[in-house]
């Protein structure tokens, strides 16, 4: 693995990703506070949270080791559920929105990137290694929220349809939810889960959806 580090082309790489985290961490982190807003809750919009500008939203260490190892994380969004309208439906809304903004986002990077590369004929490297990080991205990073494991948005989602007597399994999965999160990304179980799910939207949806509207 370390031996990436003496590759010019990892960091190269390393380089053309930049933009992609800066604008999927900050998409992901805006639609939490936006739907939260919405829902009711002004917090994270009075911490000066419900905006696009990245420096309000990355970790330093979630941001580096996003970059080096592909696995990170941003400042979450604070959110008071007691806001909310309707507590339960808000929840959802607000855990989903992230993960929705995030495909959204590589949606319309890769209808960028088909038609200014696919068809305007412009074929330019540093375009294409610009884009695509960009569109992968967003998508690995809104599978990856949708893992019903804490802290991840997925389980946010399932904790919401749970029924009471389910407060055990709900109180071991906060406990140990990081490590079982931590045994899924050493095992590369979700290396596996991500890029299946990646390669399926990048090659068997979007390139046909655009190929037949574009």
């Amino acid at each position: 693995m370390f031996s990436y580090f003496t590759d010019p082309n990892y960091w190269m790489g390393l380089l053309y990703s930049i933009p992609a985290v800066l604008l999927a961490l900050s998409i992901h982190e805006y639609a939490h506070a936006f739907a939260a807003y919405k829902c009711g809750d002004p917090t994270a919009r009075n911490l000066g949270r419900m905006t696009l500008d990245p420096v309000k939203h990355l970790d330093p260490i979630g941001t580096i080791c996003l970059l080096l190892f592909r696995f990170g994380w941003a400042k979450p969004v604070p959110v008071n559920s007691r806001n909310f309208k309707h507590p339960k439906r808000d929840n959802v809304l607000v855990s989903l929105s992230g993960i929705i903004a995030n495909f959204i986002m590589s949606f319309i990077a890769f209808a960028i990137f088909f038609l200014v590369y696919y068809k305007l004929g412009f074929t330019n490297e540093i375009f294409a290694n610009i884009m695509m990080p960009i569109v992968i991205l967003n998508i690995t990073l809104g599978i990856f929220n949708l893992l019903p494991i804490p802290p991840l948005d997925g389980f946010q989602v399932l904790n919401s349809f749970l029924p009471h007597k389910a407060s055990g399994v709900i109180n071991i999965l906060y406990r140990y939810g990081f490590i079982i999160l931590l045994i899924l990304i050493l095992t590369n179980v979700t290396s596996m889960i991500l890029g299946t799910f990646t390669t399926w939207l990048v090659y068997d949806v979007y390139t046909p959806f655009f190929g037949l509207f574009l």
